[in-house]
């Protein structure tokens, strides 16, 4: 059987290639991290196919989503990782994420934020937590790490609060890591999001 070959690397390879001006429109490329083909649309742009399992229509779940492995916590008012809820985003691609979950506050009045870290590009989003039996608080974000606005507390302290939230991504001509960040509201109270009962899901729109 004769075989074909193409030009093959990681995604942070190709688009480090096309942030550099060298692909070819119309090549196409392997990208071996994620096992998937990508189309050069220009010399500083790629348009990478989806997997079978990805794609629209058919029946076929167009969301992928990921599990969070390990409980995270964050007891500053600095945003960071939820370290194994992020992905790879194409240059020049729309994202929907959403994320689904549980988070445990050390006080009642701890109040939590969750934000997207993305590497170019613009994002507006909101999430929404359990604040009392009857409340439910929102906190957006309309800029890239950061967010506007504050919860102010939670139903119970050290009891697994729901929380859900979306975002709306346009990543620009730079691709790389979108990535879920959040902290706490009050400095050296911790907030933590629970394993196996949080997800985040994207689809590229």
């Amino acid at each position: 059987m004769p075989s074909l070959s193409h030009k093959r690397g990681t995604r942070a390879q190709i688009d480090a290639a096309a942030s550099s001006g060298q692909l070819r429109t119309g090549e196409v490329y392997l990208i071996t991290d994620e096992a998937r083909l990508t189309v050069g649309t220009a010399t500083n742009a790629h348009a990478p196919a989806a997997k079978q399992s990805e794609a629209g229509g058919g029946g076929s779940d167009p969301w992928t989503w990921q599990k969070l492995a390990a409980d995270v916590a964050n007891s500053t008012t600095t945003l960071s990782a939820a370290t194994g809820l992020s992905f790879a985003a194409s240059a020049n691609t729309s994202y929907l994420v959403k994320v689904y979950g549980a988070l445990q506050s050390a006080a009642t009045t701890t109040g939590a934020a969750l934000a997207v870290d993305i590497p170019s590009g613009s994002v507006v989003g909101q999430a929404l937590i359990n604040s009392s039996a009857s409340a439910v608080l929102a906190i957006e974000q309309i800029a890239d790490n950061a967010t506007t606005g504050v919860t102010t507390g939670v139903r119970a302290a050290n009891t697994n609060i729901p929380f859900q939230a979306w975002f709306r991504v346009d990543i620009g001509a730079t691709g790389g890591t979108v990535q879920l960040q959040f902290r706490s509201e009050i400095a050296g109270s911790a907030v933590t999001l629970k394993a196996g009962l949080t997800a985040m899901g994207r689809r590229a729109i």
